[in-house]
């Protein structure tokens, strides 16, 4: 392999960040890329490198599902940001299975929340269907951003679970 070739290889995939309003997207965007600042409402998509996070608003907004699927079409995994407080998965039936080569990827936010329930909220994802891995997150705890950020941004692998389920 020639080092061009195996560059490319190397290269994380690139994703994209998607849920509803408040789920924690941009605050997991920035902690994946060690952005020291706090997140604020995002009002367009925002890239970085191999990633992209959505607006809130592409998700929870049938007229706007357009703009989720043409992004959609230029990442290799869907990562669905699901917050632990919420006890209803809002999926659209079908949206992420436009482009049925796509990785899905499920992330439990805010798993520090008082009365949070992480597996009543990976209950909701898994009745969604397709979400393989599911990781469970929260900002307050950094160590538990490591297997998503090495799955994400470091080739892939599952490997050294914590946080995973």
């Amino acid at each position: 392999m020639n080092p061009q070739t195996a560059a490319i290889a190397a290269a994380p995939a690139a994703f994209m960040l998607m849920g509803a309003v408040g789920a924690g997207k941009t605050t997991l965007f920035n902690l994946l890329y060690g952005r020291e600042e706090n997140a604020r409402k995002t009002q367009a998509l925002e890239f970085e490198n191999s990633g992209i996070d959505t607006p809130g608003e592409f998700f929870s907004h049938p007229r706007l599902y357009h703009a989720l699927i043409n992004t959609s079409s230029d990442v290799d995994i869907l990562v669905y940001v699901h917050s632990c407080d919420n006890d209803e998965c809002r999926l659209p039936p079908g949206l992420l299975n436009v482009y049925g080569d796509k990785r899905l990827v499920g992330v439990i936010t805010k798993t520090d929340l008082p009365g949070c329930d992480p597996g009543r909220a990976e209950s909701v994802l898994r009745g969604a269907g397709g979400f393989d891995p599911i990781f469970r997150v929260s900002n307050r705890y950094p160590d538990s951003i490591a297997p998503l950020k090495r799955y994400l941004l470091g080739g892939g692998s599952t490997e050294e679970g914590a946080g995973l389920s």
